[in-house]
């Protein structure tokens, strides 16, 4: 399978030897944390655009936000993997934490004001309660993961916005067609 965009054999995916048959060097942890913080930026943008996009019944912005969502997850995978149990840099393991955390605060906020507009829609369009049960999976799993510390004031304010956007989301998921009703 060739992995390159040009088809002149694969060159640019991690790992790939270079035309001069040396391996290419995979990304270094602090290009990745570069990398990390570029693509919180840009969900920040897709969260703004996705909240006035839903105002207008336009769910297209909303499932981008939902991507860079997944591809932002991905990194913080990868660089868990990469810096390991044991950092060599002490300042990794928390810049993580921070871009980890940025991003569910993030969702658990955008989440509300996608909720609050949905909720004020008395039809919902076709497909609108598949793409949202996503989301209450989403809540669902932040919930678990902000248990353990909720005894943090911010965390219990983030908690709190987090179960009315999930009240808010399964009352709209319940009203919304379901795709095997047509």
């Amino acid at each position: 399978m060739d992995r390159s965009s040009d088809g002149k054999g694969g060159r640019n995916w991690p790992g790939a030897t270079g035309g001069d048959g040396r391996e290419a060097k995979p990304a270094t942890i602090d290009a990745l944390l570069v990398a990390i913080a570029r693509v919180r930026a840009e969900a920040v943008l897709l969260a703004d655009r996705a909240y006035e996009a839903i105002q207008h019944h336009a769910f297209d912005p909303y499932r981008q936000f939902c991507e860079k969502r997944a591809e932002h997850a991905a990194l913080v995978s990868v660089l868990r993997a990469r810096i390991g149990p044991k950092p060599k840099d002490p300042k990794w393991a928390p810049a993580i934490d921070l871009e980890d955390s940025s991003l569910l605060r993030l969702s658990i906020q955008a989440c509300v004001k996608f909720a609050f507009a949905l909720s004020a829609t008395p039809l919902m369009p076709l497909g609108a309660r598949e793409t949202f049960m996503h989301e209450v999976g989403m809540l669902q799993a932040a919930r678990a993961q902000l248990e353990s510390v909720k005894e943090d004031e911010a965390v219990a304010s983030l908690l709190g916005e987090l179960e009315m956007a999930l009240m808010i989301l399964e009352e709209v998921v319940e009203k919304a067609p379901a795709f095997e009703e047509f």
